[in-house]
């Protein structure tokens, strides 16, 4: 007997709301603010030195794509995705 697969398997479902984690060193960050111009919704700036801070660990998956660019961009490499 010849056991053949169904035309429409069903696709994985994957949980897309959080993509990807954010995390900024403070150590590495020297306050260029360019997180914060790129992806506002993802970095607050300190109000007396501008560090920048992630506004959460978790990036929504509509916020990913300015989040890497923001970590492309940083020129300290303070922003770390995992």
């Amino acid at each position: 007997m010849v056991r053949l697969a169904p035309l429409n398997p069903p696709k994985p479902q994957f949980n897309r709301e959080i993509s990807v984690k954010v995390r900024v060193d403070p150590e590495r960050c020297q306050g260029h603010t360019l997180c914060a111009m790129i992806a506002p919704k993802a970095f607050q700036l300190d109000d007396i030195d501008g560090h920048s801070s992630a506004v959460s660990e978790e990036v929504p998956a509509d916020q990913e794509e300015q989040v890497r660019e923001a970590a492309h961009s940083c020129p300290e490499r303070a922003i770390q995705l995992h």
